[in-house]
């Protein structure tokens, strides 16, 4: 059956359109990978601080450094109901059917998108400006002393628009120095600052030293022009792309470091592979084939088999390798099923397994109507306590130690093939 986004083996211009809506950046001539900064790239450029960052700090990646992307974006052989990315127009078809850029015409491309990503849209003064906007706000409060204000009150004392208001409020209640009440609708200033701090710059060095300071800012920015990790996870199915170890090469000869998150129904592309990513993750959606093919809606026959044969690489592949369970509550992660997933961890043997929550953004958002479900979202949503009980649960029973947690991205490593004492820092690069 044709596709009306793919025309004489391109993807065509009405497929991109579809996108413009969003923050990702579609490149290459054949319109077939992709760019987008993500949510902890801007926190990292808003304060520059290692609090900032997401789960894969972890592994020693700076998210201002990192440049997440896909060279297979609108293709892939599994139908997650968990897939989150998946934003606009869905796959278009579980084989790569166009004519495939050369790795480094998309690597180029992408640095050329990211800087220009970084300089115009996520530029330096806007966090410049929101440190200034911060201490504003705490000052405006320090002064009005005991009571709570609002967006619009805020808005209108500290004379910005209401959306840099926001971003400020945003980041101060993240780090506790304001508390909402009133539901969310109003702040007050901690009572700490309150009974503390008496002047202006006074809450300038305590920002410094707690939160951000320009220094840290600028540097932030200044380090982001030039990435140095490549996680190849944005969309789709990365192995689906013809050229992946030639991607790898180029992304090596700019000296970085690479991810590749996979679904694991491509043991042979991995087996070709030449040159092999830093890390490579293997998405473990279920401990059987039933609910596997609930989750995953597999466009290909045999997946379970050939998943099942990506795992048993690990053992022998010559790169570090990840196991991550993507974690949906009342489907995948009750306690009863944790020995089937030892099982299939014990024979795998990567070097980490990883439990992680999934998302309710944007396709993830339908799950009820993937899986033809009257339960509500909240049914399907793993909260973070939930999932720090289920892997306390996973470690005592397995004996894989826990070795890190992520409370903002609902994150649990456990050491596999790994000495629980070494860093798991990457030394390449």
């Amino acid at each position: 059956m044709k596709n009306r986004f793919i025309v004489d083996n391109r993807i065509t211009n009405e497929f991109v359109e579809t996108y413009t809506k969003t923050t990702y950046r579609i490149i290459g001539k054949n319109k077939h990978s992709s760019i987008k900064p993500c949510h902890w790239l801007e926190q990292r450029l808003m304060t520059g601080r290692d609090n900032r960052n997401c789960y894969k700090g972890v592994f020693g990646i700076k998210s201002n450094r990192c440049l997440q992307n896909t060279p297979s974006l609108p293709f892939c052989n599994h139908q997650c109901v968990f897939c989150w990315r998946d934003v606009e127009m869905g796959s278009l078809g579980s084989d790569f059917s166009v004519e495939p850029d050369e790795p480094k015409e998309i690597v180029d491309e992408m640095f050329r998108h990211h800087k220009d990503i970084i300089q115009n849209h996520l530029p330096l003064r806007r966090y410049l400006d929101n440190y200034e906007i911060m201490i504003d706000i705490l000052y405006y409060m320090l002064m009005n002393g005991d009571g709570s204000y609002n967006i619009n009150s805020l808005m209108n004392k500290i004379h910005v628009s209401k959306n840099k208001i926001e971003r400020a409020v945003n980041l101060l209640k993240n780090q506790n120095f304001i508390k909402p009440v009133n539901g969310f609708t109003k702040f007050e200033l901690d009572n700490d600052i309150l009974c503390c701090i008496d002047s202006r710059d006074e809450l300038e060095v305590l920002i410094n030293r707690a939160l951000t300071s320009p220094d840290d800012i600028i540097q932030a920015h200044t380090e982001a022009m030039k990435p140095n990790h490549a996680a190849i996870s944005l969309d789709g199915e990365p192995m689906l792309y013809p050229k992946m170890s030639e991607l790898i090469k180029e992304f090596r000869n700019h000296s970085m470091t690479t991810f590749i998150v996979t679904n694991g129904t491509l043991p042979d592309k991995i087996i070709e592979l030449e040159y092999l990513p830093s890390q490579l993750y293997i998405t473990l959606p279920a401990p059987n084939e039933a609910l596997y093919k609930q989750l995953c809606r597999p466009m290909i026959k045999n997946g379970w088999e050939k998943l099942n044969e990506s795992l048993a690489l690990l053992d022998s592949i010559s790169c570090r390798s990840l196991v991550r369970l993507t974690a949906i509550k009342n489907l995948n992660i009750d306690k009863n099923l944790i020995p089937n997933y030892i099982k299939i961890i014990e024979k795998a043997n990567p070097n980490f397994f990883e439990i992680k929550g999934f998302t309710l953004q944007a396709k993830a958002l339908k799950i009820k109507e993937r899986l033809k479900s009257d339960k509500e979202l909240h049914y399907y949503f793993p909260e973070y306590e939930f999932l720090e009980d289920f892997s306390i649960k996973f470690e005592e029973l397995s004996g894989f130690p826990l070795i890190y947690k992520n409370r903002a991205s609902r994150d649990f490593l456990f050491a596999v093939n790994w000495d629980r004492e070494k860093d798991p820092k990457l030394t390449e690069g």
